[in-house]
């Protein structure tokens, strides 16, 4: 039984079709397993002025429990292992 909650966080943008894909790839793998998701738009005050900066040119780009996970692509396979690892474990392994 997993002992520990995962929660995504999306760092996105309005204008980029890559974060549309992410986020619904993240959503059907929402409905497999339960997490917490929290999306970022990168030009909103919202988002921390680090992460903005980081990930300006970057975005999709998702964290597992505020630590860096994968950017550009999200495979819902890997984000699922991802998961599944992280709530076992609470190792977190970067797929990018």
């Amino acid at each position: 039984m997993a002992t520990r909650k995962a929660a995504i966080t999306l760092f996105s943008s309005s204008t980029c079709s890559l974060c549309t894909k992410a986020k619904e790839a993240i959503v059907r793998v929402q409905q497999k397993t339960p997490f917490s998701l929290t999306v970022l738009d990168i030009h909103e005050e919202e988002c921390p002025i680090e992460f903005h900066d980081k990930y300006m040119f970057d975005v999709p780009v998702l964290h597992l429990n505020d630590k860096f996970l994968m950017q550009h692509r999200v495979p819902e396979e890997s984000l699922l292992e991802a998961i599944k690892l992280y709530e076992a474990t609470g190792k977190i392994n970067p797929k990018y």
